[in-house]
């Protein structure tokens, strides 16, 4: 499974990325330009976790209780820091490929893995909880909520876990094409409900107690006549902001969705892998070229586009304060303006790709980068 979504990511750049043909012009990603930056970024701690996973394509990112910013490596390594200072609070060896993750509830950080075990650590000591053997690759980070670990796996599975001991309490199944993306679509748990979506272009909405589907609807339906072209997965992460979900699909279309009911609010033809973020305003995308495009939240109609990044294999958009941040290819992150678009600042906050949304925590942005670099930044207040 691994390396056949490596083949998916090559013959997405060599068909749609960098032209269809041997006649076709290769276009390499954006150049960096020169621009005055209105905002002053500083580190506030970097530290290195693990051996790093480069071009695996993990969905390895931060976690958070508030105080603490929890990571892993596909090495094994799983730790915790202070967010402020980045002091270590443990520091655990766990002999297991991680490869998504981690979450953090009800006093555990559970990580998914490579080889299809979901994993559950103490929070305060990083002991391990339990193991449990899914049986498929974990790419998606687990969420939490009301005593369940919820895990959706490559084999097109959803399913519900205790946080105690690790029983398995229910699961749903999804049909997967024959061919899809190496998607981390994590699922999102909101009060007694779980949403996420799948590789076949459907989103869904479940009690989080049972498994009991409270809605399903179709973000993007498989056309074309190759396998590339049917491509449809919902292959990233997923937003609620009040009552209303929003997803983004491959080869198909953004949404805004009422979470009660499932009703189909908005829609906007967009294709995107890297995801989406929102705030109560905006809803932010990248797409699937790595331009940054901001859709209104409550009509989905397009307020402006951002391709400075074009190609550079963007993450998507995490809301910060008076902007939106994106991390790139080379390890840069990148400040926007939500209301324009327009670059506000830029910083190298590692030497490999930044593969993940940046987490926001207090105030404070954090990243993790395919090397394993997990750092800290914050906004300097003009004097």
């Amino acid at each position: 499974m691994r390396w056949l979504s490596f083949i998916v990511i090559f013959l997405l750049g060599g068909c749609e990325l960098f032209g269809g043909g041997d006649d076709d012009p290769i276009e390499s990603p954006a150049e960096l330009t020169e621009f005055d930056a209105t905002l002053t970024v500083r580190e506030l701690w970097s530290i290195k976790v693990g051996d790093g996973a480069e071009a695996l394509r993990l969905g390895l990112a931060p976690a958070t209780d508030g105080a603490r910013i929890f990571a892993g490596s596909h090495s094994g390594q799983a730790a915790a820091f202070d967010s402020r200072g980045g002091q270590s609070h443990w520091d655990v060896r766990t002999d297991l490929a991680l490869a998504a993750g981690p979450s953090y509830g009800d006093g555990a950080v559970v990580f998914g893995t490579s080889d299809g075990e979901l994993l559950a650590l103490n929070a305060e000591t990083g002991e391990e909880r339990w193991v449990q053997e899914i049986g498929s690759e974990i790419l998606a980070p687990p969420s939490i909520g009301s005593g369940v670990v919820v895990v959706r796996t490559v084999d097109g599975r959803l399913q519900g876990f205790s946080v105690i001991d690790g029983r398995e309490l229910w699961s749903v199944e999804q049909t997967v094409p024959s061919l899809t993306m190496r998607g981390n679509t994590a699922p999102h748990v909101t009060g007694s409900v779980v949403v996420t979506g799948f590789d076949n272009g459907r989103l869904g909405a479940y009690e989080i107690s049972s498994g009991d589907p409270r809605w399903e609807v179709a973000v993007a339906t498989p056309t074309g006549r190759t396998e590339l072209e049917r491509l449809v997965d919902i292959s990233a992460g997923l937003q609620v902001v009040g009552n209303d979900v929003y997803a983004v699909s491959y080869h198909g279309r953004a949404v805004g969705v009422a979470l009660e009911t499932g009703l189909l609010l908005w829609q906007q033809e967009l294709s995107s892998h890297s995801g989406l973020g929102a705030d109560w305003n905006s809803v932010y995308v990248t797409d699937e070229f790595s331009e940054v495009v901001a859709l209104d939240r409550n009509r989905g109609t397009l307020r402006w586009r951002q391709n400075a990044l074009r190609l550079r294999d963007v993450t998507a958009p995490t809301p910060y304060g008076n902007s939106i941040v994106v991390g790139d290819l080379e390890g840069y992150l990148h400040w926007l303006n939500p209301s324009d678009g327009n670059l506000l600042a830029r910083v190298r906050a590692a030497s490999q790709r930044i593969a993940a949304a940046p987490l926001v925590v207090g105030g404070n942005l954090f990243i993790q980068s395919d090397d394993g670099t997990v750092a800290a930044f914050t906004v300097v207040a003009d004097e």
